[in-house]
């Protein structure tokens, strides 16, 4: 998987000043969390279908419920019917037809007049489900192997190359140590020492200079980075 992997979002609204809106606030939000991301706007359902029956993908939906020409309701039954798993988070300017959105896996459903810290939420929801769900291909001895980004418990400096630990295995890859950290998604994987980066998600304690895995793995911490690295997996866990 390529470092400049982008989240890819569409938000689709009919009235242009909520796309602009709701587009503006989003961008803001990845901005400061770093997250690379594309995002699309469309006035109408039909234009979004035509791009995705095109071959255009997304990983995030975001959906106006109450819309003219097809609702957000009707389009998010079209892309599953389309076996379509991206994310899918609606906003109106009423809940009546909240309960709706569970018939089609929505991950949120927000409210008019759209709330900053609420739609950060539920992005950050949305970007560490589909960052969990993505696959790298890495060089190995044995060939090209895909490897389940959740799957990666941590991953260090080793020899010419990168070591990373998974969950049942551990596999050699002859990419450097600084090509693997720019393939892994940073709202999930804290590079914690220079030789090594750890996935936040199977951290179970974190002590000077250490953390300990759920596996009972050990990966270093370095001095001069304990701070930085403390106070990120606090802002992890509160996230």
């Amino acid at each position: 998987m390529p470092s400049n992997y982008k989240i890819r979002i569409a938000v689709c609204d009919d009235e242009r000043k909520a796309c602009i809106e709701i587009s503006s606030m989003a961008k803001k939000i990845l901005q400061e969390e770093n997250i690379p991301y594309s995002i699309s706007v469309y006035e109408n359902a039909s234009g979004l279908l035509k791009d995705i029956q095109n071959g255009v993908s997304f990983q995030i939906f975001l959906l106006d419920v109450l819309m003219d020409e097809m609702d957000g309701i009707e389009l998010a039954a079209e892309l599953r019917k389309q076996k379509n798993k991206a994310a899918i988070i609606f906003i109106s300017i009423t809940r009546e037809m909240a309960l709706k959105g569970y018939e089609v896996s929505a991950a949120r459903y927000l409210e008019k007049p759209l709330n900053e810290e609420k739609l950060k939420e539920a992005l950050m929801y949305c970007c560490c489900n589909q960052q969990e769900q993505r696959e790298i291909l890495l060089p190995t001895a044995q060939g090209q192997r895909r490897i389940l980004v959740s799957d990666i418990q941590y991953a260090e400096a080793f020899e010419r190359g990168t070591r990373l630990v998974l969950s049942n295995d551990a596999v050699e890859c002859r990419l450097k140590f600084r090509e693997v950290e720019a393939m892994l998604p940073k709202t999930l994987f804290l590079l914690c020492h220079r030789a090594y980066i750890v996935n936040l998600t199977y951290v179970k304690f974190i002590r000077k200079y250490e953390f300990e895995l759920k596996s009972g793995w050990i990966v270093s911490i370095g001095k001069g980075r304990y701070a930085e690295v403390y106070k990120k997996f606090v802002d992890y866990l509160n996230d």
